[in-house]
């Protein structure tokens, strides 16, 4: 196999430098970047009304941003290996976060979509890149933690924007939406003033511990059966969170709830899936990825079925909708973990798969919710998703092996090296390297590189 070969890029002005605070301005960053692409499914309820569009022509709306979004990423990493593309992740925050501001001001479908692809596109380019540059802030001996300050922002940012846009949109109306974007223009402008997109030099070769990386080749990663099994599940997974995140809002509506209370409903759903991505990960270093995905995917299909069978504002109706979101979304890092023994050589194209190609496949799954609710009703057809899905990918998930059990913290601190040798620049602090880490913060550490929902 071909090796990696780098252009190295010369320097241009300072770097960024390894502190607590470009820490704290990656999360904001990371924040600010998941934060706007959860706009959408707030505002679909409204922009449903106002060009009488379908449940299938809103989840198709939804698509187009999820898939320009998700598809894009794995590209951009590849292209990142390559050469610094750190001037992207400001360009992202900023464009990403004034397209979506201004998806309601739309004045008419066809514009409404071109808005919603750009700002997809727009959004792309901010997790491939932001990896690597995260290696570069990171303090030496504090890995683990300022990683985890790193995903906690994007999570906290995916998961409380709706309950912002709602409450904005109700007290000042629609048109005061744009004004959401003068956030990403700051947030832009502090990481220009802090160097994160200045350009840094990079190694000639990617090489981890044992030598020389192999180029990365899709057909390599798509060619076992456990991979194609293991992926398919996790897409039947991401089916139903995808449908849950796309549909909440509008299922309330149409109920005849406020969009605030719709809204309230979706960020219980997004914090319960934070706080599963949490205990997911921290389970798998005990019990293995096996064990552990197929609880969280009995969770999410007992407590979504519970969720579905009320679908308001009861305690039971909320309390099993938090619980749906843990379990739905807390394979997530057992899902990377498993696929990663599965390409031991290729641990970030792994994750992506996970974390992008999956998703990405959720969101156009679910426009078949979509259709099957102007059919049925769109509690119905929800209910039938989480119903099918998570039980065919329970089935699926059942028939794998688990990979042999290995030294897991070992094998992520490999994955580490690999990583920092691809993304970091040739002057990163050698005693960053987390051979002495503890097992659960690499867990954390290592889904850093790709992309949250639902994220999403």
């Amino acid at each position: 196999m071909a090796e990696v070969a780098t252009t190295p890029a010369a320097p241009r002005g300072p770097g960024p430098k390894r502190s607590w605070f470009n820490v704290g301005v990656m999360a904001l960053a990371h924040f600010m970047s998941d934060y706007y692409t959860a706009f959408l499914p707030v505002l679909l309820p409204l922009l449903s009304v106002r060009y009488d569009i379908s449940y299938t022509q809103s989840a198709a709306i939804y698509m187009v941003f999820s898939v320009a979004m998700n598809f894009i990423q794995p590209p951009i990493g590849i292209m990142a290996d390559r050469r610094n593309l750190n001037f992207l992740m400001p360009l992202s925050v900023l464009t990403g976060g004034i397209f979506a501001s201004a998806v309601i001001l739309s004045p008419n479908l066809f514009t409404l979509l071109g808005i919603v692809l750009l700002c997809g596109i727009c959004s792309s380019g901010f997790h491939p890149v932001s990896a690597g540059i995260l290696t570069t802030v990171l303090p030496p001996r504090s890995k683990g933690f300022g990683t985890s300050i790193y995903i906690a922002g994007g999570n906290l940012g995916f998961a409380l924007a709706p309950i912002i846009v709602a409450a904005v949109i109700e007290r000042w109306g629609e048109n005061s939406l744009l004004a959401m974007a003068l956030p990403a223009v700051i947030t832009a402008a502090l990481i220009y003033l802090r160097h994160l997109q200045a350009p840094s030099p990079r190694p000639s070769k990617s090489t981890s511990s044992e030598g020389v990386i192999p180029e990365v080749k899709l057909s390599e990663l798509i060619c076992t059966k456990q991979f194609i099994v293991l992926n398919s599940s996790i897409a039947l997974r991401s089916w139903s969170y995808c449908s849950l995140v796309t549909f909440i809002p509008l299922l309330f509506a149409a109920k005849g709830f406020s969009a605030m209370e719709g809204a309230t409903s979706l960020v219980i759903l997004l914090i319960g899936a934070v706080v599963g991505g949490l205990v997911g990960g921290a389970l798998t270093d005990k019990f293995g990825p096996k064990k552990v995905t197929l609880g969280s995917f009995i969770l999410a299909l007992l407590t979504g079925l519970i969720f579905l069978r009320y679908a308001d504002l009861s305690l039971i109706s909320l309390g099993a909708l938090f619980l749906c979101g843990a379990g739905v979304y807390g394979s997530t890092p057992n899902a990377i973990v498993w696929a990663q023994r599965l390409m031991p050589g290729h641990a970030a194209f792994a994750a992506s798969m996970m974390l992008g190609f999956t998703f990405g496949a959720g969101y156009i799954e679910s426009v078949l919710t979509g259709y099957l609710g102007d059919l049925i009703g769109l509690q119905a057809a929800l209910f039938y998703t989480v119903a099918v899905t998570m039980t065919l990918a329970l089935i699926l998930l059942a028939l794998l092996k688990e990979p042999p059990k290995t030294d897991l913290s070992a094998h992520i601190a490999q994955a580490q090296e690999q990583l920092a040798a691809n993304q970091a620049p040739t002057g990163a602090d050698p005693s960053a390297a987390p051979t002495a880490a503890p097992t659960a913060a690499p867990t954390k550490a290592h889904s850093a590189p790709a992309s949250p929902p639902a994220p999403k």
